[in-house]
């Protein structure tokens, strides 16, 4: 079949078929293409429609590259196995865009003209590729909002948990600042009650000091009117057996004050030596509370700088409320720890006055110490002069004086002397034993 070009002014693509017919074991297509402007083809496909059914043909590679030059000559052959063509439409694809509808061979002879290159339609399978790939982009594009919702979800449940863990670790610091505040009110209890014990002590002390004063000027007194009495002893008689009886049982009696003072230093020691554990106790909690201090002040950096991270790390928006509130939180910890540090500071003054009374009852202790020696001293004197050998040659007279005998001056020599003078030594002893007592109860 041959046509011939009829329309040279088109503008829209358009294709003059020459020839349509079998040559041989081919199909060949000839004719002109016009208002292509530049385009290229790709390999051209044929399809011969019957009914419902249609054949595609593939053109051969002998024309390649099928240029269609405005105007000129343009050729693409098919495989075809011979015989007669049996279709009722036939079309050209010459790319994904261009389709023309081709004469029949065969069919009665028509003027040739221009044929329209049309668009081609989609069939119906690229229909469903293409909503298959529409709905596969709309599908990714759902799944990356839901994957993007889920980040979201799990980063607001991130920062949700941080919250939680923020407020349970700011709880557990406000619960150990106030049990710090507790154990600090209950060591300052402890030393005000430590305080007011070692003023009582001391008071004691002086009261027991001045006890052992009296006592000592009392024995000073007596062993002044011994040595009166020894100087009438030569003029009075007595019976020796009786005044050492009675010397006796002031021996006894003397060595039962020994035993009891002994008994209440015994209980004074014990009483030192609690006063010295309750002030061990009361250092080492000062020390907690000190170590439970630096705990705080390290739980307050450490929350701050998670709240730091957490605002640099760019949160989500609905975590700024949680965010807030941690912030409030925060600043009511450090309120707590500027409050705990007051307190702390008023214990330590607490502890400061304390150290300042056990310096004063020290240098009280050194004071009873320095008295102690003068004692000690006055009885080494009155034992020098108890051995006097000028007053121990006086010897009794052989008569005794016609006045009454006084029980009151002690013998001036043989056994009776030397009961006397363990009595004066008893009793310098038990005045010796008041005093360490005093001086055990002050330290």
């Amino acid at each position: 079949m041959a046509g011939t070009i009829a329309d040279i002014t088109a503008t829209e693509p358009s294709f003059t078929v020459e020839r349509f017919e079998p040559v041989g074991e081919r199909l060949e297509v000839a004719g002109h293409w016009r208002g292509l402007r530049g385009r290229r083809f790709v390999r051209p496909v044929l399809w011969l429609h019957t009914g419902d059914t249609r054949r595609r043909m593939v053109a051969v590679l002998d024309h390649k590259p099928w240029a269609a030059d405005d105007g000129g000559a343009w050729l693409a052959a098919f495989a075809w196995g011979g015989g007669k063509i049996e279709a009722d439409r036939a079309e050209l694809e010459v790319g994904s865009e261009l389709v023309v509808e081709l004469p029949i061979p065969g069919a009665p002879r028509k003027k040739a003209e221009p044929r329209p290159a049309q668009a081609r339609k989609p069939t119906e399978l690229e229909r469903l590729r293409e909503q298959l790939a529409a709905e596969t982009r709309e599908r990714r594009d759902l799944q990356e909002q839901l994957d993007g919702v889920q980040r979201e979800t799990e980063a607001l449940a991130s920062v949700r948990a941080e919250r939680d863990a923020l407020r349970e670790e700011a709880e557990r610091a406000r619960a150990d600042g106030e049990r710090m505040v507790n154990d600090e009110y209950r060591q300052r209890e402890r030393a005000q009650q430590s305080a007011d014990e070692a003023a009582e002590s001391r008071e004691l002390a002086q009261r027991q000091l001045a006890a052992a004063r009296e006592a000592y000027a009392e024995l000073e007194a007596r062993v002044v009117a011994a040595e009166s009495a020894r100087d009438r002893l030569s003029a009075e008689t007595g019976d020796a057996a009786a005044d050492r009886g009675r010397l006796v049982a002031e021996r006894d009696e003397a060595v039962a004050a020994r035993e009891k003072a002994v008994g209440t230093r015994a209980a004074l020691v014990a009483d030192r030596d609690r006063l010295r554990h309750e002030r061990d106790e009361a250092v080492r909690e000062r020390d907690e509370a000190v170590g439970a201090h630096a705990a705080v002040a390290a739980d307050r950096d450490r929350l701050k700088a998670e709240l730091e991270t957490a605002r640099a790390g760019g949160k989500p928006v609905a975590a700024a409320e949680d965010a807030e509130a941690l912030r409030a939180e925060l600043t009511a910890a450090r309120a707590g720890h500027d409050r705990i540090e007051r307190e702390l500071a008023g214990a330590w003054t607490q502890h400061e006055r304390l150290v300042a009374e056990l310096e004063a009852a020290r240098q009280g202790r050194e004071r009873v110490e320095a008295e102690l020696v003068a004692a000690r001293a006055d009885r080494k004197r009155l034992e020098r002069e108890l051995d006097d050998p000028a007053r121990r040659g006086v010897r009794r007279p052989a008569t005794a004086p016609a006045q009454q005998p006084s029980r009151i001056a002690p013998p001036r020599d043989g056994a009776a002397l030397w009961t006397v003078r363990a009595v004066a030594l008893g009793l310098v002893l038990l005045l010796l034993i008041a005093i360490a007592l005093v001086v055990g109860r002050v330290i």
